[in-house]
């Protein structure tokens, strides 16, 4: 069992990871906030998605994911169905505006990115992605756990 101070640091760690990406982040949206820059980059992996496929992706209730989706469609950077054959699904896609902004999210992220992990050699690269993966895995198997209670 690891010890409460090794805990200790990788939560400090994580703390300013999630204040550099934060600030990384908001620096990249193009005026969005962080919580609509998510969504548009989970769009831009699956585009013309059910708002409840959506939400379950983001890990945010439909209620919550609708409200963000109304100021990214107000915005002009997605765009909401309702297909004829299912009046109660809402599909969400990206505009030609919204594709436009995640191009440039991905590419300032990307650069940014690229830039912190040429630092390190390739072995530390391959030891850092497989070990961040695998923590992200457990992390989503807990919370996944959690709702299912």
């Amino acid at each position: 069992m690891i010890g409460n101070e090794k805990i200790m640091s990788f939560r400090e760690q994580l703390r300013h990871f999630e204040r550099v990406e934060i600030l990384n982040s908001s620096n990249c949206c193009c005026g969005i906030t962080l919580t609509q820059c998510h969504t548009l980059m989970a769009l831009d992996k699956q585009d013309n998605i059910s708002l409840k496929d959506l939400s379950d992706r983001l890990y945010l209730d439909k209620s919550t994911l609708s409200r963000i989706v109304e100021g990214l469609v107000n915005l002009g950077l997605v765009d909401r169905e309702i297909p004829k054959n299912n009046r109660r699904t809402i599909l969400i896609k990206l505009t030609k505006q919204g594709i436009s902004v995640c191009q440039k999210i991905n590419s300032s992220n990307n650069s940014y990115f690229q830039k912190v992990l040429d630092s390190l050699s390739k072995e530390q690269l391959e030891v850092f992605l497989d070990s961040f993966k695998l923590i992200v895995s457990k992390m989503m198997e807990l919370n996944n756990e959690k709702s299912s209670c």
